[in-house]
Protein backbone atom coordinates (compact mmCIF):
# COMPACT_ATOMS: atom_id res chain seq x y z
CA UNK A 1 0.00 0.00 0.00
CA UNK A 2 1.54 3.58 -0.70
CA UNK A 3 1.28 6.05 1.80
CA UNK A 4 -2.40 7.84 0.74
CA UNK A 5 -4.39 4.60 1.21
CA UNK A 6 -3.88 3.55 -2.88
CA UNK A 7 -2.01 0.41 -3.57
CA UNK A 8 0.98 0.94 -5.30
CA UNK A 9 0.62 -0.03 -8.82
CA UNK A 10 3.46 -1.67 -11.05
CA UNK A 11 3.38 -0.50 -14.62
CA UNK A 12 4.54 -2.81 -16.63
CA UNK A 13 5.38 -2.28 -20.23
CA UNK A 14 7.49 -5.14 -21.39
CA UNK A 15 4.94 -6.59 -23.11
CA UNK A 16 4.65 -3.78 -25.68
CA UNK A 17 6.23 -3.96 -29.23
CA UNK A 18 8.67 -0.48 -30.17
CA UNK A 19 5.40 0.82 -31.76
CA UNK A 20 3.26 0.64 -29.14
CA UNK A 21 5.79 1.80 -26.70
CA UNK A 22 5.94 5.19 -28.90
CA UNK A 23 2.09 5.03 -29.12
CA UNK A 24 1.70 4.67 -25.71
CA UNK A 25 3.88 7.15 -24.75
CA UNK A 26 2.50 9.93 -27.44
CA UNK A 27 -0.79 9.61 -25.78
CA UNK A 28 0.39 9.54 -22.29
CA UNK A 29 2.18 12.86 -23.24
CA UNK A 30 -0.85 14.74 -25.11
CA UNK A 31 -2.69 13.91 -21.63
CA UNK A 32 -0.01 15.17 -19.62
CA UNK A 33 0.02 18.20 -21.37
CA UNK A 34 -3.84 18.67 -21.04
CA UNK A 35 -3.65 17.99 -17.16
CA UNK A 36 -3.47 21.20 -14.70
CA UNK A 37 -0.30 21.36 -13.08
CA UNK A 38 -1.78 20.97 -9.73
CA UNK A 39 -3.79 18.13 -10.55
CA UNK A 40 -3.44 14.54 -9.43
CA UNK A 41 -4.22 12.98 -12.73
CA UNK A 42 -0.25 13.97 -13.29
CA UNK A 43 0.86 11.20 -11.00
CA UNK A 44 0.07 7.88 -12.64
CA UNK A 45 0.48 9.55 -16.21
CA UNK A 46 4.11 10.85 -15.27
CA UNK A 47 4.58 7.04 -13.75
CA UNK A 48 3.71 5.21 -16.41
CA UNK A 49 6.10 7.50 -18.76
CA UNK A 50 8.57 6.91 -16.58
CA UNK A 51 8.51 3.24 -17.09
CA UNK A 52 7.86 3.62 -20.63
CA UNK A 53 11.40 5.49 -20.43
CA UNK A 54 13.32 3.30 -18.78
CA UNK A 55 11.86 0.16 -21.28
CA UNK A 56 12.96 2.18 -23.80
CA UNK A 57 16.28 2.67 -22.57
CA UNK A 58 16.78 -0.96 -21.37
CA UNK A 59 15.85 -2.29 -25.11
CA UNK A 60 18.45 0.34 -26.69
CA UNK A 61 20.99 -0.68 -24.61
CA UNK A 62 20.97 -4.35 -25.23
CA UNK A 63 20.28 -4.16 -28.86
CA UNK A 64 23.30 -5.22 -30.87
CA UNK A 65 23.92 -3.51 -34.57
CA UNK A 66 24.06 -6.28 -37.12
CA UNK A 67 25.82 -5.03 -40.51
CA UNK A 68 25.49 -6.42 -43.95
CA UNK A 69 28.24 -6.51 -46.79
CA UNK A 70 26.18 -4.11 -48.44
CA UNK A 71 26.06 -1.43 -45.98
CA UNK A 72 22.90 -2.10 -44.49
CA UNK A 73 22.84 -2.00 -40.76
CA UNK A 74 19.86 -2.79 -37.91
CA UNK A 75 19.64 -3.52 -34.75
CA UNK A 76 16.06 -5.69 -35.72
CA UNK A 77 17.46 -9.50 -35.86
CA UNK A 78 14.11 -10.61 -37.63
CA UNK A 79 14.51 -7.39 -40.60
CA UNK A 80 18.40 -8.30 -40.86
CA UNK A 81 17.88 -12.20 -40.95
CA UNK A 82 15.35 -11.57 -44.11
CA UNK A 83 17.96 -9.37 -45.97
CA UNK A 84 20.32 -11.67 -45.89
CA UNK A 85 17.76 -14.33 -46.84
CA UNK A 86 16.21 -12.47 -49.70
CA UNK A 87 19.62 -11.85 -51.03
CA UNK A 88 21.80 -15.53 -50.94
CA UNK A 89 25.10 -13.24 -51.92
CA UNK A 90 25.31 -10.97 -48.65
CA UNK A 91 26.88 -12.00 -45.55
CA UNK A 92 26.66 -10.21 -42.24
CA UNK A 93 30.35 -8.72 -41.70
CA UNK A 94 32.16 -9.65 -38.23
CA UNK A 95 32.69 -6.59 -36.01
CA UNK A 96 34.09 -8.38 -33.58
CA UNK A 97 37.37 -6.16 -34.11
CA UNK A 98 35.25 -2.89 -33.13
CA UNK A 99 33.58 -4.57 -30.55
CA UNK A 100 37.39 -5.59 -28.35
CA UNK A 101 38.65 -2.46 -29.44
CA UNK A 102 35.66 -0.28 -27.94
CA UNK A 103 35.57 -2.51 -24.88
CA UNK A 104 39.68 -1.74 -23.94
Amino acid sequence: MSGCGMPARDHVVSHLSDGELDHARRELAASLALARPDSPARVPIEAQLSAIDAEVAGRAASAVLRVCGCGLASDDDAFFDGHLFERPGHEERDLGRYVRRSAG
